[in-house]
């Protein structure tokens, strides 16, 4: 090749390099690095406020923030985590019922994490029914408010009985063109509502084997739109058409009893709705020998108690009263009264922790009392039956023990309920012999609703 071509080739070259741009080495490896991902932001905390922060009520919380994120609340004095749901972008809802081993109050905390691409960020309610301050962040722009939408009406259409195999009917009332949705605590959830008509919405859920739609249990319609979320309840009361009549038990004294009295005598005795909505205590009406003492009586839906001195004579009394579906009941029974010394009673037998239907606790032991002769031998026994809507016919024996009484008369026993429910009858039998003597009492108790 002539030295004068081989000139022009390299002055090419050298045109081209100098139009080239070279990185150093450092910078090149820095620009392959993954860009920092910012932390999720949370916007607003907020709880629907509560009646009371107590067993059974439900707390609700709402957070904003980023979208696509997962978001948990812990609340002080409640060992599980709530999860909430994403129902609108960045928008996440849900709600916690509180159960008897939960210790939250009022002053508890509300802590909320939200996580997004294993980075999170964090914002504590100081005590709960207060909202938490927002998290800083970038002003929106502020947009017009869409119109309000609303819920007007939530039923359910009445049933005979709550067994598997019954279809459940819910109509709702509200805005019209909206997403509507039902559901049932701890059974079904997010369950759709077809509009059949304008601002006409109705949903069906067919009981399954292994639902347990229990007395109390929240059923909530849910209606979304224009961001914005409204709901409504109701309980499972509110499905019943109860038409079975309620009854009266435990009857104190016994029919044919008599009566051998050294002070005041109560007459008393327990009702029974046997699921149903329960005795209404307005309708309680109390006759004893043709004189009406409902007036000096304590009554609630449970029970009724009449307390006073007696003459010496045979009684009638006579309760009526009606349910929550208005079915009437009517128990008659008649008893004898004599006065007497204490010396003469023979074998003495008394429970001395507990009046006659009184409440206890609910959850943990109670602890029943009672008094004899030195060295008797005691039977007790115990049958727990609920009390409550949709627990028909559940009884469990809770005790069923021989125990001796101390030298001084003394015995006790404690009941511990297997699967305690809320206004669970107590049925308390004991019986005491000491020689050829034999005396027995009973004692109604309920657990507190």
């Amino acid at each position: 090749m002539s030295p004068w071509l081989e000139s022009r080739r390299l002055c090419a070259l050298l045109i081209a390099l100098s139009g080239m741009t070279f990185i150093p080495a450092q910078s090149a490896f820095a620009a392959t690095k993954r860009a920092v991902v910012p932390a999720p932001q949370i916007t607003s905390f907020e709880m629907e406020p509560a009646q009371n922060v107590a067993t059974g009520n439900e707390l609700f919380f709402r957070v904003e923030g980023t979208p696509g994120s997962r978001v948990t609340v812990r609340v002080g004095g409640v060992s599980r985590t709530l999860v909430l749901q994403e129902v609108d972008e960045g928008v996440y809802e849900g709600g916690y019922t509180l159960r008897p081993i939960d210790r939250a109050n009022v002053n508890s905390s509300a802590t909320v994490t939200m996580r997004r691409n294993n980075r999170s960020s964090a914002s504590t309610m100081a005590r709960l029914n207060a909202s938490a301050p927002p998290v800083a962040a970038t002003p929106a722009p502020q947009l017009a408010r869409p119109t309000a939408i609303a819920l007007n009406r939530f039923v359910a259409m009445p049933v005979d009985k709550l067994e598997p195999g019954t279809e459940l009917k819910f109509v709702a009332e509200g805005t019209p063109g909206q997403r509507a949705t039902f559901a049932i605590e701890n059974v079904a959830t997010s369950i759709p509502m077809r509009e059949v008509s304008p601002g006409h919405y109705e949903g069906t859920y067919t009981l399954k084997r292994l639902d347990k739609v229990t007395g109390g249990v929240p059923i909530v319609a849910t209606l979304e739109g224009n961001n914005q979320v409204v709901r409504s309840n109701l309980t499972r009361n509110q499905m019943l058409v109860d038409s079975r009549p309620p009854t009266i038990r435990n009857q104190v004294p016994k029919d044919g009893d008599t009566v051998h009295a050294t002070g005041p005598v109560s007459v008393s005795g327990t009702f029974d709705d046997r699921g149903g909505l329960g005795v209404d205590p307005k309708t309680v009406k109390i006759l004893l020998g043709s004189r009406d003492v409902t007036s000096n009586a304590s009554i609630t839906r449970d029970f009724f108690t009449y307390r006073s001195e007696l003459a010496p004579g045979r009684y009638v009394a006579d309760v009526t009263a009606k349910d929550g579906a208005g079915n009437p009941v009517r128990s008659t029974w008649a008893f004898n009264v004599e006065q007497q010394p204490t010396a003469a009673i023979g074998l003495p037998l008394a429970i001395t922790s507990h009046q006659p239907n009184a409440t206890v606790p609910a959850g943990g032991r109670v602890t029943v009392r009672g008094k004899t002769a030195p060295g008797a031998t005691v039977d007790a026994e115990v049958v727990g039956v609920a009390s409550v809507v949709g627990m028909i016919g559940m009884a469990q024996k809770l005790y069923n023990e021989r125990i001796t009484a101390d030298a001084d008369g003394n015995f006790s026993f404690d009941i511990a309920p297997q699967m305690p429910v809320p206004g669970m009858r107590y049925e308390v039998n004991v019986k005491a012999t000491s020689g050829n003597q034999t005396r027995d009492t009973r004692l109604v108790l309920f657990q507190q609703r």
